[in-house]
């Protein structure tokens, strides 16, 4: 059954508005009729099952019939923090992200970042990749809408793991770590996760210095070095395994 995501002002008792490209697509591309059904997410973790009512040319009305808990959501908060990386690369990284599960992905420049972008630019990627996200969750049935956050410096990313919370890890893959990997560290009280994953150039010593002193675990995923688009969903993948709900 498609899945549609809907915001709190969408929603009027069991009366439930579907806006947009969504209405689009579901007059338009399923050409679904009145009496057909839908899911909605709440952004809670609960779903409705809706039953379409009427249609016009940017907005779908249908009745919620059903409600139920979901169980696409991973026990545990994953956040991806991922320097950015030429070409198509980040919308690859965004849509398998959001199919392992993250719930935020933060793209961040650092010293070897090779793409460079003003605010407008950077304003404009984050609604795109913004976009793939909400695709992405739909397609794998996600029950909560991950959020894509404006482009930060390495430097705000360092601000924000200093101000996390008990239960929260961190991790960042380097290529130089040779010994300690997601396996070795005992972390039972593990509520949330953060993987900081660097650009195509990786990081300056001083750089993972810097993570390390704010409460990062430096790790290594493997005897071979990754790709930038490829080594934070790998680490998604271990962390889903290890704490979450994959495998």
């Amino acid at each position: 059954m498609p899945r549609f995501f809907v915001t709190n002002e969408q929603i009027d008792g069991s009366l439930v508005r579907i806006l947009g490209s969504d209405a689009h697509h579901i007059s338009r591309v399923l050409r679904l009729q009145a009496g057909d059904h839908v899911e909605v997410a709440f952004g809670t973790g609960e779903i409705g099952v809706v039953e379409l009512t009427q249609f016009s040319d940017d907005e779908v009305l249908g009745q919620i019939v059903q409600r139920f808990r979901a169980y696409q959501e991973p026990p545990i908060k994953l956040r991806l923090y991922q320097g950015l990386a030429k070409g198509d690369k980040m919308d690859f990284v965004v849509q398998k992200a959001v199919e392992l599960g993250v719930s935020e992905i933060v793209p961040f420049t650092s010293r070897y970042t090779v793409v460079k972008l003003d605010h407008k630019a950077a304003e404009k990627r984050q609604q795109r990749w913004q976009r793939i996200a909400e695709e992405a969750a739909k397609q794998c049935q996600r029950a909560e809408l991950p959020k894509v956050s404006p482009v930060v410096s390495f430097s705000q990313v360092i601000g924000q793991i200093m101000g996390r919370q008990k239960g929260e890890l961190v991790l960042l893959p380097y290529e130089h770590e040779e010994q300690v990997g997601i396996k070795n560290i005992a972390e039972e009280d593990c509520r949330s996760v953060s993987i900081i994953v660097g650009p195509e150039g990786g990081f300056h010593e001083s750089e993972v210095e810097q993570a390390r002193q704010a409460g990062a675990h430096i790790i290594t995923l493997g005897p071979r070095i990754l790709r930038t688009e490829t080594a934070g969903l790998v680490a998604l993948s271990l962390v889903g395994y290890r704490w979450g709900d994959l495998g």
